[in-house]
């Protein structure tokens, strides 16, 4: 689930890049967003796999 405060960062970009007349602007405001998303993504992967490690008695490392 997506925290609020990225949801919020990815809305504030989103009107951003609708109100943007400039390229290249635009451009970097998109580049920011699929970041944003990307990161989301990786520390929801992290969370995951930190989870199943605490617990797994198999990988506590005996």
């Amino acid at each position: 689930m997506m925290e609020e405060n990225i949801q919020w960062s990815l809305d504030q970009l989103d009107q951003l890049i609708k109100d943007s007349h400039d390229y290249k602007q635009k451009a970097l405001l998109m580049g920011i967003k699929d970041l944003l998303l990307e990161q989301e993504k990786r520390t929801e992967q992290i969370q995951g796999q930190l989870d199943g490690t605490l617990w797994s008695p198999n990988d506590w490392g005996s």
